[in-house]
């Protein structure tokens, strides 16, 4: 393979994760990762910032992977996008040159040309970067970059003394010049590093990996609110609670700022009938732990901004699917440990429900213990409760408490009414 096609796929695939990250997703090998469709379809979602609907969230046949791939490339031709000679089976079967040409379709649609028209994309950035450094006369995305002075008078342009004095570096120092850039570039501006310094300095460096790169300089420039919006576009959040969810359990997602970031982070949970409350835990140096939790199943829209202006990837959507059962529909169940069974915990619970007649009720489950149950169930009941101490106490398949709580509500007064013990005398007395 051409050093030009390692350095295109190299850079093809930094592009796509550096939208993939929103969603804690990341490829390796750009070739064969698309191959069941589901990263496709997260990045298609990021980009076009919309849902591409139902889809096989766990392909494990090649009909279903198939299925995948026509509604991602179904998407594209609603967007108006021109896909040529590629089909769904060239990307499940892995071809390399076909799945990097529909890469290279998507950079130009929403990266390069932000949604306009693709014809003059090629001039209008030369264009660009002649107005700012005209003294260079860059004539290409190619060999008129290879001594890194360029990208970092390029730099300097948009922020003066930013980057190097590009006019005294050595112009065979190829490699030190490049590096400079292309690190003040991400740790000034946050321009991520979609070309390596090694890469910008070869003699075959590919064109399309340079045009994807010099754009974002571009589109700092165009953003009057740049200083503004550097803040946020170097900012990210990843997690489960970003992706998805289930109602009634805690959603968590993690949120970094720079360091020394000046705005102010904020973040709204939309759901499907009313906002859910959001906990966010300052971990400080730019670090936040975030969670919510949905009430009720269906589609949540996560708001992460700094200093108002949208991190990238947000608004995320988030589908939120029904509680999973534990099967305890109508019962009244408690998990507790045998080694634990006549702890100070464990035995006054008992006692209390004794005296409430509970154990003679048939929607009573004799007491189960966890140590004996399959870890992935044991699993599932600490899961549902949020918590580990034991003994838990389920009532309805709903957790009610821990040893503690349960004699909370029995002081309050609650707890016979969660037991429906006046309920259950009437059917006593009445023999029903």
């Amino acid at each position: 393979m051409s050093h030009w096609v390692d350095i295109q796929k190299n850079a093809f695939t930094r592009w796509v994760n550096e939208h993939l990250k929103d969603r804690g997703l990341h490829v390796e090998n750009i070739g064969k990762e698309f191959a069941d469709g589901l990263k496709l379809i997260n990045l298609l979602e990021i980009i076009s910032n919309k849902k591409l609907g139902r889809h096989n969230r766990n392909p494990l046949v090649r009909p279903q992977k198939l299925e995948n791939n026509t509604i991602a490339l179904a998407f594209l031709k609603t967007e108006n996008i021109k896909l040529v000679n590629i089909g769904s089976e060239d990307i499940t079967d892995g071809n390399l040159k076909l799945i990097l040409g529909l890469i290279w379709t998507l950079i130009l649609r929403y990266q390069i040309t932000k949604g306009g028209s693709d014809g003059s994309a090629k001039s209008d950035l030369l264009r660009w970067v002649q107005s700012k450094i005209p003294e260079y006369n860059i004539q290409n995305f190619q060999k008129d970059w290879n001594d890194g002075k360029a990208i970092n008078a390029l730099i300097n342009a948009l922020e003066p003394g930013l980057a190097p004095d590009h006019s005294s570096m050595n112009p065979n120092d190829k490699l030190a010049n490049a590096t400079k850039g292309i690190d003040r570039g991400y740790d000034a501006l946050g321009v991520p590093k979609i070309v390596q310094a090694d890469e910008m300095i070869h003699p075959k460096v590919d064109e399309l990996a340079m045009m994807t790169y010099i754009s974002y300089y571009r589109d700092l420039d165009n953003d009057p609110n740049r200083k503004k919006a550097d803040e946020a576009s170097r900012s990210r959040a990843w997690g489960p609670g970003l992706v998805e969810g289930v109602a009634g359990e805690t959603a968590p997602f993690h949120v970094e700022t720079p360091a020394k970031a000046t705005g102010k982070l904020e973040i709204k949970v939309e759901g499907p009938k009313s906002n859910a409350p959001v906990k966010v835990t300052n971990l400080g140096n730019g670090k936040y732990d975030v969670s919510y939790e949905p009430k009720e199943p269906g589609e949540y829209r996560v708001h992460v901004t700094l200093g108002g202006i949208h991190i990238p990837g947000s608004i995320f959507h988030v589908i939120v699917a029904e509680q999973q059962s534990l099967g305890g529909e109508g019962k009244i169940r408690i998990f507790y440990s045998t080694t634990s069974a006549k702890d100070e915990k464990t035995r006054p619970l008992q006692e209390l429900l004794e005296r409430k007649k509970v154990h003679e009720r048939p929607d009573f489950e004799p007491w189960i213990p966890v140590d004996l149950m399959e870890k992935e169930e044991r699993e599932a009941v600490f899961k549902r409760a949020g918590v580990r101490e034991l003994p838990i106490v389920f009532i309805d398949d709903v957790y009610t408490g821990n040893a503690a709580k349960v004699f909370e509500l029995e002081k309050s007064g609650q707890l016979d009414k969660i037991l429906k013990v006046n309920e259950q005398k009437y059917k006593s007395m009445f023999g029903k």
